[in-house]
């Protein structure tokens, strides 16, 4: 079983995964190192060959066990269950600043995370089994038992896709 950890850039996702990793493997997508094709100053990121990274992942679906792929592309390849991590984009936009993200990049990852872009994408390729986390304000302890939740597949009605950030869009304008 192969499980996607995904989420905008600062929702928790390796913090989290470190976390499971009691439990879990862990593949962290960021650790494929042949899949960095160049590096993109503008974004201030890499751009990767998906392609390298999909044959990679599909490579996983051989093993046994429950493995996570962990990574905020994370939902764009095969999984069986989709797990994506959101928080409140004003929490975010501070753990990014936290970070050292130029002030141009911590704009995109707040937008994308206020219009639910990796929500909508992760139901957009896998139609089911997308499931929420909201991290906003909590431990993550915490939302690792969420996570296990879910992959243990426990209350999953309580973690479909709800969490709506939209309102916050307008008190930018």
């Amino acid at each position: 079983m192969i499980i996607a950890l995904t989420g905008t850039p600062g929702t928790g996702k390796t913090a989290v995964a470190k976390i499971l990793n009691e439990k879990y493997e862990i593949v962290y997508l960021k650790d494929f190192e042949k899949a960095k094709k160049e590096y993109d100053e503008e974004r201030d990121s890499y751009i990767v060959d998906m392609d390298y990274l999909k044959k990679e992942v599909e490579k996983l679906r051989k093993k046994e066990g429950k493995i996570i792929v962990e990574g905020h592309y994370a939902h764009e390849f095969y999984a069986d269950v989709i797990i994506v991590l959101r928080c409140h984009p004003d929490e975010l936009r501070k753990r990014l600043e936290k970070r050292g993200y130029r002030k141009e990049k911590i704009g995109e990852n707040v937008e994308a995370e206020a219009m639910s872009l990796i929500t909508s994408e992760a139901i957009n390729i896998h139609n089911k089994n997308v499931y929420e986390v909201d991290t906003t304000g909590k431990d993550p302890k915490v939302v690792a038992e969420e996570v296990i939740d879910i992959i243990e597949g426990r209350n999953r009605e309580k973690y479909k896709p709800r969490i709506n950030y939209s309102e916050v869009i307008l008190s930018w304008y």
